[in-house]
């Protein structure tokens, strides 16, 4: 006769949309291994401290595990609920899973979980992740060092700028400009040349985020004969807004030698206008002639920001009579003819993509219910929740969620917020890479909390 365990399979479904934490720590314990995966992934989205202990069990990693594939997928999902709980109890689990477990994506995922807990205990044990042999491993123990803040994770993450493997060299890219040392300025500036245009990308961000003592080096990678260096180095000069960069920056306004591409153009004036200062009008008045309309319209923005706003501003508002919003003008705002997506836009030359989607006729239809639709679709593409909370704005109901979607070696985060005032559902939808999302958060929340549908 079978047991009551084999007799009794639980719906994993209807327990994670029940929120039954409890029914779904039992079905990690179920025989059936599959059953395991599937709790462990519902407790990603749901698990709260109740599940720490059981969570930990799952975690814990046997040889004889090698020999059931599956069971890869709940130690990965284990990590990964762990780390979003954040509850430090998890900490000395993740650290021996990070040493012992045989799979990579078991380690990865246990790396990127100490970042998010974010106890100074994991740093060493971090910093011994650079030398593994997965890249992933290196990859996330870089991000993760980054994230806890640790001074001790310095000098090894200046040694992993070095690391054979782009991805590695990328994060460790971020999590120095997340230290914000002066020291890394020199060796960010070095990976500036790196054979891999995403490095040199987010070693100019973290220049940035190092701020002020950035500047003269950061002018010196503005005169690179690489347009998209010198693109991206006028972008980060305005951001840091220090003025030591107008005159250089309107100086290769008035040449045509290196800057005839529109988009280094056009970023040239972004920075001015951001900088607001005043030096800039004048190059910028001549600019309004350009043989191209992007540029043009830049000039127009920038002088804009100037005269209306003073230094350091660089608002733009939109309204077409139905809704309005507040946006930074180094986004691309794009009106369209679609009944349904009426903005389109993004930043970045599309690393950061934006549209604004509408629905009529949704009376009966609140946000969070709209959301829960979305959320369908998510998990239909396998992706995954992290967060969703409602609330109300300037008389408007309102719902966020943000997921992530998972490829192959990158992942995508997905922030989508839903308005509704009467019988209209406005949803602003923003994707990119997450690190985008930190780098323009500002931007983001300028948009999210200015938004008004004004059409009753």
């Amino acid at each position: 006769m079978d047991s009551l365990e084999e007799r009794y399979k639980p719906d994993i479904d209807d327990l994670e949309e029940k929120k039954d934490i409890k029914g779904l720590i039992q079905a990690l314990e179920n025989e059936d291994f599959l059953i395991r995966k599937d709790a462990a992934r519902s407790l990603v989205k749901v698990g709260d401290e109740s599940a720490v202990d059981p969570l930990i069990h799952a975690l814990k990693y046997e040889s004889w595990e090698d020999d059931y594939t599956v069971l890869i997928a709940v130690r990965e999902s284990a990590a990964d609920a762990l780390g979003r709980i954040g509850d430090k109890r998890a900490v000395d689990p993740l650290i021996q899973t990070l040493y012992e477990d045989s799979d990579e994506e078991v380690r990865w995922i246990a790396a990127s979980s100490l970042g998010k807990i974010g106890d100074y205990s994991a740093v060493e044990p971090l910093i011994e992740s650079l030398s593994d042999p997965s890249w992933g491993v290196r990859r996330n123990a870089s991000n993760a060092l980054g994230d806890i803040g640790d001074k001790r994770a310095f000098d090894p993450l200046i040694k992993a700028l070095n690391d054979k493997d782009w991805h590695v060299r990328k994060y460790a890219a971020v999590a120095l400009g997340k230290l914000g040392d002066e020291r890394a300025i020199n060796p960010l500036v070095n990976t500036l040349n790196d054979e891999d245009s995403d490095v040199r990308w987010k070693s100019l961000i973290a220049l940035g985020k190092i701020g002020e003592p950035s500047v003269k080096p950061l002018l010196s990678a503005f005169e690179s004969d690489d347009w998209h260096m010198r693109g991206r180095a006028a972008e980060v000069l305005g951001k840091i807004g220090d003025e030591r960069a107008v005159k250089p920056l309107i100086r290769a306004l008035n040449s045509r030698d290196k800057t005839q591409n529109k988009y280094v153009r056009g970023r040239i004036i972004e920075a001015l206008g951001r900088i607001g200062d005043e030096r800039a009008v004048d190059p910028l008045i001549k600019a309004l002639d350009d043989q191209y309309i992007y540029v043009r319209l830049k000039a127009t923005e920038a002088l804009d920001l100037i005269k209306s706003k003073g230094k350091g501003s660089w608002t733009v508002h939109f309204d077409n009579g139905e809704f309005t919003f507040d946006y930074p003008n180094s986004w691309e705002i794009i009106e369209t003819t679609d009944e349904k997506k009426v903005i389109t836009g993004g930043i970045d030359n599309n690393s950061m993509l934006f549209s604004i989607n509408r629905l009529d006729d949704v009376e009966d239809i609140d946000p969070e219910e709209f959301a829960g639709i979305l959320k369908n679709v998510f998990l239909m593409q396998k992706s995954k929740i992290i967060s969703e909370i409602g609330f109300k704005a300037r008389k408007m109901d309102a719902y966020m969620i943000i997921g992530e979607n998972p490829h192959d070696v990158s992942v995508t985060k997905i922030m989508i917020v839903v308005f509704k005032r009467k019988d209209l559902i406005f949803y602003l939808w923003f994707a990119s890479a997450p690190d985008n999302f930190e780098f323009f958060d500002e931007d983001i929340d300028m948009i999210v909390k200015s938004f008004q549908i004004k059409k009753v």
